[in-house]
């Protein structure tokens, strides 16, 4: 035998069955039994990707919904929302930078739960976990160091879920039997007749053999066992399918190589007949392993995994190589510890996987080849180092809530505009409303800082200051818009009410009085004004508006920069930061913040916030990170807003 190290592990792992004698599975049972209908990721890398597997069929077996088996990777660079997902890590130490990278990606991405199933309780996942209010759960070993291919905390994590699984079924067979299934199924594996007759079985394997491992896949623990260990021990080629997938043009490697292939065949009950099929079929070679674990549920996959370390072991003896002590290159160390997954992780705040998600559902293409982390840096290293003379506001959904535009603001949100006029900043406001904007102004505004406000009302159709009631000064009228009017109330069946708002400069129609609201757009492609360009379509949280081409919101800025000091920069704030939304242009600027949507393109419209805080709120936050600098001026305050600490 060759196998000294891996070896011993296997003769010292009854030492760890043993602490489970009195291990309190309810907490884990517990945490398992309360993601009842919920989808769950179960994420780990290396041998926590066994765990993981085991994790998931043991979920199955409790009917509690699908679960997904994730590395750590992916954890942190997919981006869908996960409020309505558990996420459950596995690592035996819990300190190696891809579970810590994982740990923050899920609390970023906004888990319903995160739970670390680990032997090590001061691990730095462990400390991610817990302070974001997730469940770490303690697995006993008795050895921690473990080594190479951690087999005491796969045996630990295995038998921790098999108890508490068995506990959350409602049925318990109770912990005593499936401890002593275990234990018989370890002295077994471990027996000098099963070690010598597996090792008869390897026999002429070589190190330029492949195992083909096909598998039932309510067995996929031992296959990823049997597959992760072969591969990460370098004992040989290994290729892993399912039977049926083995059968869709994978049988080929078993044409040409017929003479140097083992296949491992991994049978349940239900995949018996599948697989008799299969190998009726085959040549007399390639050789074959069959290994049959019943109806593949909980005990009979955790006792499989048993068995399948004998498997690795005898693999191990033959091609001789030690799987417990393979040898690894002198660079193995620095690619384990490479710590640019965590970073990344790290790096993607809030705001950054909001104009992710956005990026990734446009499919925009990134021109400037840099990560979106790299740009949110930059700008708010810019934003951070601006000195700021003015302020523009989009109204509904940033001053107001989109769903109270008809309440008047804030006193929170009032004191702060009157604070920042008083510091000396020039306010501008540019909405999609008439004169109700103004209107809710003169009533919570001062009147001495009424004449200073421009307002751009109808998207920038009509500039005048707040202190003018634009009832009694309204706007020209604009051909184009008139036109337009026109041609909607001859087409009635665009709508479902036809009722909209008419002004001299602009159109607004209410998306719920329209019959398809996402054909808008594509109907009005007949309407002459906005076919040939007079014309151009906006939207907002609620509605469309239709103005002039040449109408645009960056008339206030435009009006707001003759009153700011030269070197002075103005803020833009808007909620409809999305390319077709109507303040896509004001906020799609180095100094533009979305309180709400952003666009498709990198540097484009970001929000600081990211999507967890919008609206007035998120304004309001903003607002009050406003200061003055040592040097008197105006700056934003980016380290007040706490965008890269998540609490920590």
């Amino acid at each position: 035998m060759t196998t000294n190290t891996f070896s011993e592990k296997l003769d010292a792992l009854p030492a760890t069955l043993d602490l489970f004698g009195d291990y309190d599975a309810s907490l884990l049972a517990d945490g398992i039994g309360a993601g009842s209908g919920r989808h769950a990721l179960a994420v780990g890398s290396g041998g926590s990707a066994i765990a993981a597997e085991y994790f998931a069929r043991c979920r199955d077996t409790l009917g509690l919904g699908p679960t997904t088996v994730q590395t750590p990777m992916q954890v942190v660079l997919e981006g869908y929302d996960l409020s309505g997902s558990s996420v459950w890590l596995f690592s035996a130490g819990g300190d190696n930078p891809d579970v810590v990278a994982a740990a923050r990606a899920a609390r970023d991405r906004r888990a319903a739960f995160v739970a670390l199933v680990t032997r090590n309780a001061d691990g730095a996942a462990a400390g991610i976990v817990s302070r974001g209010g997730g469940s770490v759960y303690i697995v006993p070993v008795a050895d921690s160091k473990d080594g190479y291919l951690a087999t005491h905390s796969l045996l630990a994590s295995t038998t921790a879920l098999l108890l508490a699984s068995d506990l959350a079924g409602g049925d318990p067979r109770g912990p005593d039997a499936l401890l002593d299934a275990l234990s018989d199924r370890l002295t077994a594996m471990r027996g000098a007749v099963s070690r010598s007759s597996m090792t008869e079985t390897m026999s002429g394997l070589s190190a330029q053999h492949t195992v083909i491992v096909a598998s039932d896949p309510l067995l996929r623990p031992l296959a990823v066992l049997l597959d992760t260990s072969i591969w990460e021990a370098s004992l040989c080629h290994v290729q892993t399918a399912d039977f049926r997938n083995l059968a869709h043009g994978r049988h080929a490697w078993m044409h040409h190589r017929a003479e140097d292939t083992l296949i491992l065949a991994l049978i349940g009950v239900d995949s018996r007949k599948t697989w008799t099929a299969i190998e009726a079929a085959l040549p007399e070679k390639p050789r074959r392993l069959e290994l049959d674990h019943g109806s593949g549920g909980r005990l009979d996959n955790a006792l499989a995994i048993v068995d399948g370390l004998g498997v690795i072991e005898a693999i191990g003896a033959v091609v001789g190589i030690d799987p417990g002590k393979p040898g690894t290159g002198e660079f193995g160390r620095s690619v384990y510890e490479n710590r640019s997954l965590a970073e990344t992780a790290n790096a993607m705040t809030p705001g950054v996987r909001h104009k992710r998600s956005i990026v990734a559902r446009m499919d925009s293409a990134d021109d400037s080849g840099l990560p979106l982390h790299e740009i949110w840096r930059g700008r708010l290293d810019a934003l951070a180092h601006a000195d700021i003379g003015g302020l523009v506001f989009d109204y509904d959904g940033t001053i107001v809530t989109t769903e109270g535009r008809y309440r008047l603001p804030t006193d929170e949100i009032t004191s702060e505009l009157v604070r920042l006029h008083a510091a000396g900043l020039r306010i501008g406001i540019a909405t999609g409303r008439g004169g109700s904007a103004g209107e809710d102004l003169r009533k919570v505004l001062p009147a001495e800082m009424l004449p200073t406000i421009p307002i751009g009302y109808y998207n920038g159709g009509h500039l005048r200051y707040a202190d003018v009631d634009i009832e009694h000064d309204p706007a020209t009228p604009d051909p184009a818009i008139t036109e337009t009017t026109a041609w909607l109330d001859a087409h009635p069946e665009l709508f479902t009410k036809q009722d909209f708002n008419r002004r001299p400069v602009q159109i607004t129609i209410d998306m719920d009085k329209l019959a398809q609201r996402y054909r808008f757009v594509h109907d009005m492609a007949e309407c002459p004004p906005f076919a040939d360009g007079r014309v151009r379509i906006t939207a907002s949280g609620h509605s469309y508006d239709i103005v002039p081409v040449g109408s645009s919101k960056t008339i206030v800025v435009d009006e707001l920069r003759k009153a700011v000091a030269p070197g002075r920069e103005i803020l833009c704030f808007g909620d409809s930061g999305s390319r077709n939304g109507n303040d896509h242009a004001l906020l799609a600027r180095p100094f533009g913040i979305s309180v709400g949507e952003v666009c498709g393109a990198p540097n484009g419209c970001w929000a600081l916030l990211g999507s967890e805080c919008s609206g007035p709120d998120a304004l309001l936050r903003i607002l009050r990170a406003l200061v003055t600098s040592e040097a008197g001026w105006i700056r934003l305050d980016v380290a007040s807003l706490g965008l890269d600490s998540r609490g920590e």
